[in-house]
């Protein structure tokens, strides 16, 4: 059961880590030239070289990624952290008595 539930979580972040990006990365290049134009038409600035747009996707996709990565992190920190206390357990304390003098 295990085995089991490691891989449906391994293929879910494999899906929303990897794959999601990459067809954002293919939805933006071949809409570069639309958002672009929303943008000027938006913010009011022209991006004058086109490797602005690919640093803006860049910095989408690191958030989006970022995110995503993070919401697994946390909850399995929280979900395990309430288990602990659940079962009585104690928590990372430091070792009496390893370092001489103390």
């Amino acid at each position: 059961m295990a085995i089991l539930k490691a891989l449906a979580i391994t293929a879910f972040l494999l899906i929303f880590l990897g794959f999601v990006p990459s067809i954002f990365r293919y939805w933006w290049a071949g809409n570069s030239d639309n958002i672009s134009q929303f943008l000027a038409d938006t913010v009011g600035i022209r991006f004058k070289e086109p490797y602005t747009l690919v640093r803006l996707h860049d910095a989408i996709s690191m958030g989006y990624q970022t995110v995503a990565f993070a919401i697994p992190v946390a909850a399995t920190y929280f979900i395990l952290e309430r288990r602990r206390r659940r079962l009585g357990q104690r928590g990372a304390e430091p070792v009496k008595g390893y370092l001489p003098g103390k």
